[in-house]
């Protein structure tokens, strides 16, 4: 069959299958491109996701090294109340020993 005859058995016009074809292979085109980025934007909210989970991993070893920091200054202030204890105990052991 001819082109002319096909068309005129669909009612449609030449020209209209002409800007049909033309404009087909555009839409084609662009529906693949649409979905190659819908591709990569499934890819990169992947990523996205494993560097927030990164992130928030590093934040919560931080938060952990900063409750780390007040037990430590905890630990040395009643280091610093043992040492005073040490030496109240030995002036009191000299003075025991002085006194007998």
């Amino acid at each position: 069959m001819d082109p002319q005859d096909i068309a005129q058995a669909a009612g449609v016009s030449p020209v209209e299958l002409c800007v049909y074809s033309i404009l087909s292979n555009n839409l084609d085109g662009i529906y693949q491109s649409i979905n190659e980025l819908r591709e990569s934007q499934a890819l990169l909210i992947l990523r996205l996701r494993q560097v927030r989970d990164s992130l928030k991993g590093e934040q919560e070893f931080l938060n952990q090294g900063q409750n780390l920091k007040v037990e430590c200054e905890r630990l040395e202030n009643l280091k610093t109340r043992v040492d005073a204890l040490v030496k109240r105990c030995v002036t009191l052991l000299e003075t025991c020993n002085n006194l007998t």
